[in-house]
């Protein structure tokens, strides 16, 4: 074989196994990248623009009153930073790349404690001081369900109370609030979104019944403080 011949034909070797160390190297880098992570919020929890005009309020009054947003209590199985996907009534799928910006608990409560405080009027001071003449509401939230069912529905059932700090009288409702979504994690958002955010108004209504000692709303009873677990009434 000639010189010329052979050097052609190295290089041309060449160029094959270079090609293919490249391909490799492609496929292994594919391989061994990691999905990137969309992360959700429920968002700030301002209410639409409906309820705002809707409100009995006025936004920049002196507030007739306070809030208080307790602790919001999830099910177990729901309470972590992945979206919890129901597939059936005894099947769910845990979504390692779709998560929440916080755990869900936290981002109910920061929703419903903004909407009610844009609603009312208010502010909300779980975690500050507060003049003791002031009039307290606390709101206290317990998720019984918080399902997602991917390009159908959002479901969120609690029950929740309202009662002054002042007082041993207290409104127990239940709220079922299920809202249709489309395809896509944003859709499914969007509708966990709008379910609390007609839980928050819901709230908003019990609230205002209480100061304005109205009828308590349909889906609410009234009556004095029990602890649920030793079954001793308030005093």
């Amino acid at each position: 074989m000639k010189p010329n011949t052979t050097r052609r034909c190295n290089q041309l070797r060449g160029v094959k196994l270079l090609s293919a160390l490249c391909s490799i190297a492609a496929l292994v880098a594919a391989c061994t990248s990691i999905p990137e992570v969309q992360t959700y919020t429920l968002g700030t929890g301002s209410p639409p623009q409906a309820s705002r005009e809707n409100a009995s309020v006025d936004e920049n009054a002196h507030p007739a009153f306070l809030i208080d947003v307790a602790p919001v209590v999830v099910p177990a199985q729901v309470a972590r930073r992945q979206l919890v996907l129901q597939k059936d009534p005894v099947h769910v799928q845990v979504m390692e790349q779709e998560r929440w910006s916080t755990a869900p608990a936290d981002e109910i409560r920061q929703s419903l404690s903004a909407s009610l405080s844009a609603v009312l009027g208010t502010f909300e001071v779980a975690s500050v001081p507060f003049p003791a003449d002031q009039p307290v509401y606390r709101v206290s939230v317990v998720v019984q369900r918080f399902e997602s069912w991917y390009a159908s529905h959002a479901l969120l059932d609690a029950v929740w109370t309202v009662s002054p700090r002042t007082g041993a009288t207290m409104l127990t409702c239940h709220s079922i609030n299920s809202v249709p979504v489309g395809s896509g994690f944003d859709e499914l958002v969007k509708g966990h979104q709008l379910a609390v955010s007609q839980l928050s108004n819901e709230i908003a209504a019990a609230i205002l019944a209480e100061q304005q000692e109205s009828p308590a709303p349909s889906k609410c009873v009234r009556g004095g403080m029990r602890t649920a677990a030793t079954g001793i009434q308030a005093k």
